[in-house]
């Protein structure tokens, strides 16, 4: 219902900003519904000298769709799609602060049929400075603390101190100051090292359970034996 709601909007939009005699309504209706199927998403990746960067990727591109946006230095940009290709990657290298792209969405058709339709933004993150800086942010359980996430969307509003002060107090909430793999590599010792101290006795304790055992499957095997005589 949502998505009727929008196409309706933008349907009527579309026709108070194109020419009357360029697109008939069924034009405009197509463009319409490939416009508003363009989204975009980020990955982060390494390229081959070890140098972190996101891929920026527009996607649900068609021949009668363009889009154009500004990249941090205002410089503007734009690409069509085609039959073969529904998809267009740029790289952004900068890993260090918040960009958000803003695509504006265009279609056009035969003889001069052009419209701005809708826009898609997409927020780059950037890297947490907290996450590589402070040594509590490396353990397992911190990994989904607000200031120790690995990327953030937003700058923080509270000065370092303040949030470092945060930090170790989120930290020391739990009663264990080890990471996830020493726990397990000191729970394992702790059960080895009461095995050792306490096998003789597993031990002992075993072996007179199955002497009882013994026992007891023996008198039940005599008791059976005297009754058949």
């Amino acid at each position: 219902m949502k998505k009727i709601l929008v196409l309706f909007i933008l349907f009527f939009a579309f026709f108070t900003t194109v020419k009357a005699d360029s697109c008939s309504a069924q034009e405009k209706l197509k463009y319409i519904n490939e416009a508003v199927k363009v989204t975009a998403s980020y990955e982060f990746l390494k390229d081959d000298t070890g140098r972190s960067y996101f891929l920026i990727t527009v996607y649900n591109l068609s021949p009668n769709v363009m889009v154009s946006y500004y990249d941090k230095n205002e410089e503007q940009h734009y690409f069509v799609g085609s039959d073969t290709k529904l998809s267009e990657s740029f790289t952004d290298y900068d890993i260090d602060n918040i960009f958000t792209y803003k695509f504006n969405i265009s279609v056009y058709g035969e003889g001069g049929c052009l419209s701005n339709i809708t826009s898609y933004s997409l927020v780059k993150p950037k890297r947490n400075y907290y996450y590589d800086n402070v040594a509590e942010c490396k353990f397992e359980k911190m990994k989904d603390y607000y200031y120790c996430k690995e990327w953030i969307n937003s700058d923080f509003r509270v000065d370092s101190d303040t949030i470092i002060n945060n930090i170790k107090k989120e930290f020391n909430k739990t009663t264990t100051s080890v990471s996830v793999e020493e726990e397990t590599s000191d729970n394992l010792v702790t059960f080895l090292q009461l095995y050792i101290k306490y096998r003789l006795y597993i031990l002992i304790g075993l072996g007179i359970g199955i002497l009882a055992d013994i026992v007891y499957i023996f008198l039940s095997y005599k008791k059976i034996k005297e009754g058949e005589f």
